[in-house]
């Protein structure tokens, strides 16, 4: 199949560097826009008025317009090195873990495991970490990361524990419980009564008396300081927890007064500070969101878990849904899971595959005004703590989707349920795009799309072409495609870089048309299961999990999962091991026998 040089480097950029070596090109194409910062790698030719992508994709104005990837648990200067590679890869902010003093009985140790992450969320202090008070580093650390992460047009949001301090008996110092105000015990919290919603403790942690003028100059001086260290952003742990003005007898000026501190002394930075807030399920009885709203963002973790669970079950139900908070989609924050979600006991998410969680990422992700949250999972909650794990947040149908987001930043949704998936066209006329989702992850699918232009697209998942007219079938990696207009992918010089010797995906190029091939997967003889390749036999695509052995099976053409018989197999390959580096992309080189 003839390709296009611009096509080969979106494939280079997206499958890490699955292309044969026999397609050339080097050109490249940015579709990273640009933040209020000035970045050194965009050629200054890009911001031409005469480029019809400049006049069509809205400016980046808030972090609100952003996807957001959560480097949960990275150290500070670990995120530092991967600047670079989370900006290729379509992330414009980055949030990080509390970096706030805790306080561990045991002191951290190098055989620290992921397991231990919530030591993080028990603070000693309302201040900025210095020395040795945070495993993830110290305010050096976190000045030198945002001046760097500045360079790339990235913008960091740190995670603020602010409702309570450490808790748990004589393993902590004494010092945590005379230090502030606190609240008088209760029990813990409980969304049936507004008193015990923001005065309760939440996992028996001692809670604040944030209504305290002390606590609150404290909390102001912190996050102050924050911004002095370049944070352009906060996410509020537990700000269902936290009262409002409109909490009646229980009420506070809280938000505002802290927000409000804040917000002016950033402007006299020239920084126009982002808050959102943790708030799950509910805002608790007799209370509403809005209360919060008309401070700042909030998430909805119901709406993730609709969308999760609809992909779980390989179904489209509830998919087209309203936001259950009733929220306007730009004050929302939207994820598929949440380091709570994984790594809280018991998970909720962990046992939930990476793809299943990237296609109800990509659901996310696509919807207009809303932000999204890519968690950036640990490998397993008994690694180290603070170890990086290259999944998932790294996958083509993530870049994909990171970068669809961006184009059509701000522009009209259409959502609707054709062919068992999910489709949201974005924007008018021809400059309309189609992000597509099947929730049972299916390799291919043919569509007539509602509202797009019969004219030349550009799957930002694989990197192919397509020439729409009226009907199409679309190879769709790990179940999604992103389809935009040629057009607005050209006209832009930014390099993505020498492609990436990683790759999470079995791709096969230059495969016989006249066969149908399969995946098995397995581990140890278990949990096997049988995966189906794309159609398109010129870039055949699964995505692979690390540790786990595969068979790939040659059918007759025609064969489907139902039919599948091993016992009518052509021929298979050896055990192929992929170890998460392993790479295989070319028919004639694969070990058949």
């Amino acid at each position: 199949m003839k390709k296009q040089s611009l096509i080969f480097v979106l494939s280079l950029f997206l499958f890490g560097g699955c292309a044969s070596s026999s397609e050339g090109g080097s050109t490249s194409t940015d579709i990273s826009g640009s933040n209020s910062t000035s970045n050194p790698t965009t050629d200054s030719s890009s911001s031409s008025s005469s480029k019809p992508i400049n006049d069509y994709i809205e400016p980046i104005e808030s972090i609100q317009d952003t996807t957001i990837l959560h480097a949960w648990d990275w150290r500070l200067n670990d995120i530092k090195s991967y600047l670079p590679k989370i900006d290729k890869y379509g992330y414009k902010t980055i949030q990080i873990s509390p970096m706030q003093p805790h306080l561990d009985k045991l002191k951290w140790k190098d055989e620290s495991t992921a397991s231990q992450w919530f030591k993080l969320y028990q603070p000693l202090d309302f201040e900025v970490a210095n020395n040795d008070d945070n495993l993830l580093g110290n305010r050096s650390d976190l000045v030198s990361l945002c001046s760097e992460a500045k360079k790339y047009d990235i913008d960091i949001v740190v995670d603020i524990v602010s409702n309570h301090l450490a808790g748990g008996g004589r393993q902590y110092n004494d010092q945590v419980y005379t230090k502030y105000p606190l609240h008088p015990y209760i029990g813990n919290t409980d969304d049936g009564s507004i008193q015990k919603t923001v005065q309760g403790c939440v996992g028996g942690l001692p809670d604040v008396d944030t209504s305290n003028t002390e606590v609150q100059n404290k909390i102001i001086s912190m996050l102050k300081d924050y911004i002095d260290c370049g944070i352009k952003g906060f996410r509020f742990d537990t700000a269902k927890h936290l009262e409002t003005p409109d909490d009646g007898e229980w009420a506070s000026n809280y938000w505002p007064n802290v927000l409000g501190s804040v917000t002016s002394y950033a402007k006299t930075k020239n920084v126009d500070p982002y808050y959102y807030g943790e708030i799950l399920y509910t805002c608790g009885t007799g209370r509403s969101y809005s209360s919060y709203t008309k401070y700042m963002s909030v998430t909805d973790n119901r709406m993730g878990s609709d969308v999760l669970n609809a992909v779980k079950a390989s179904t489209t139900n509830n998919l087209i849904k309203d936001y259950p908070t009733g929220v306007e989609a730009d004050k929302l924050m939207l994820w598929a899971e949440s380091h709570d979600t994984y790594a809280n006991t018991p998970t909720e998410t962990g046992g939930v595959s990476q793809e299943v969680i990237n296609r109800a990422f990509a659901i996310q992700n696509t919807r207009k005004d809303a932000s999204s949250l890519y968690f950036a999972r640990p490998q397993n909650m008994g690694v180290k703590m603070c170890e990086i794990y290259e999944n998932g947040w790294i996958n083509a149908e993530i870049i994909g989707s990171n970068y669809f987001h961006r184009i059509y930043n701000k522009k009209a949704e259409n959502r609707f349920i054709e062919n068992n998936c999910y489709i949201n066209v974005r924007g008018e006329g021809k400059y309309a795009g189609a992000a597509i989702v099947s929730p049972s992850g299916a390799s291919s699918v043919t569509f007539d799309l509602k509202g797009v232009a019969n004219q030349s697209y550009i799957d930002l998942a694989s990197g192919k072409t397509y020439v729409y007219k009226g009907s199409e079938t679309i190879s769709l990696t790990n179940g999604c495609a992103f389809l935009v207009p040629e057009e607005l992918t050209e006209g832009f010089d930014i390099d993505f870089g020498p492609t990436e010797g990683y790759n999470s995906s079995i791709v096969i190029q230059n495969a016989n048309a006249n066969k149908t091939y399969f995946c098995w997967n397995w581990t140890n003889n278990y949990d096997g299961s049988l995966l189906m390749f794309s159609q398109d036999n010129d870039a055949i695509g699964v995505t692979l999990s690390a540790n786990k052995n595969y068979l790939i099976a040659e059918c007759d053409k025609g064969t489907t999962v139902s039919s599948f018989d091993w016992s009518k197999v052509n021929r298979q390959t050896n055990d192929l091991y992929y170890n998460g580096s392993q790479v295989i992309y070319s028919y004639s080189s694969l070990p058949w026998k």
